[in-house]
């Protein structure tokens, strides 16, 4: 009888600590997350200013150790600048002279957008999930607005293709799939190149942490980029007291006139 109640008591202390060690086995693991630093806060435009370099660095958290071992994991950093509103004119030859005659007005359009990774886009994700995300030239989504007061709710793939064409040859979309580098087995940068026509005004930064095509975690910042000295103190004029920097200009155009005349006319009887 005794050994019974022993058995019985043994199974139900085993049960109990089967029961007690179960929840800490089948805890959640932490998931990956991406985290990220830019090396610079604001970036000053003057006169001979001819480009600049992004640095940002970043790191993976609670990284799975087969999926780095299998360098599993990629890493896009994408910059887009300001959005703005862009006219697209085709010209056509009417009676011999090239006129513009068809347009398309596309909406919320980044004035500037450089990408890097460490690897090809389509080695990434497949198309689905890039395409979800924006990420990539191809891929940023370019809405049509009014023109003439008629919204074009039809597809203009051959104005897209031109916007994304001009903004490529002016470098202001970019693309480098060889631009983010694993300093470690989760320590990463990636360098950005600023083109010396870079537009003012705020950028924001976001790093993608990809592992077998599926988006895992996104990070975001941003940055400045301004006008400094005489050309800040004339963007600012031009933008915020547009009235006094109109006034100015007159007045220049007049004393350079009158200068223009005295010297250039003064010999004349």
């Amino acid at each position: 009888m005794m050994r019974g109640s022993l058995v019985s008591i043994g199974l139900a202390f085993v049960a109990a600590t089967l029961l007690t060690v179960r929840p800490a086995g089948s805890q959640t693991v932490p998931r990956e997350e991406i985290q990220m630093g830019i090396s610079l806060d604001t970036v000053e435009v003057n006169s001979d200013f001819s480009g600049s370099e992004i640095a940002v660095f970043g790191t993976i958290e609670n990284p799975d150790k087969l999926a780095q071992t299998l360098n599993e994991y990629s890493v896009v950093v994408a910059i887009t600048g300001p959005m703005e509103e862009v006219t697209v004119r085709r010209k056509e030859r009417l009676f011999g002279i090239w006129m513009n005659r068809q347009s398309r007005v596309y909406r919320n359009v980044p004035s500037f957008y450089a990408l890097a990774a460490n690897r090809d886009l389509a080695a990434i994700a497949p198309e689905p999930v890039l395409k979800e995300n924006a990420i990539g030239v191809d891929r940023i989504p370019l809405s049509l607005f009014s023109t003439g007061g008629v919204t074009f709710t039809q597809p203009a793939p051959e104005f897209a293709s031109s916007l994304r064409r001009v903004r490529r040859e002016k470098r202001l979309f970019t693309e480098d799939t060889s631009g983010v580098v694993f300093l470690g087995s989760t320590l990463f940068r990636a360098n950005l190149r600023l083109p010396s026509n870079v537009p003012i005004g705020k950028h924001s930064v976001t790093a993608y942490l990809f592992r077998n095509g599926e988006m895992l975690a996104s990070r975001e910042g941003s940055f400045k980029v301004e006008k400094a000295g005489f050309e800040k103190f004339m963007y600012t004029l031009a933008h915020t007291y547009g009235f006094w920097y109109g006034a100015l200009a007159v007045i220049a155009a007049l004393v350079t006139g009158w200068l223009a005349s005295v010297i250039f006319g003064g010999g004349r009887k």
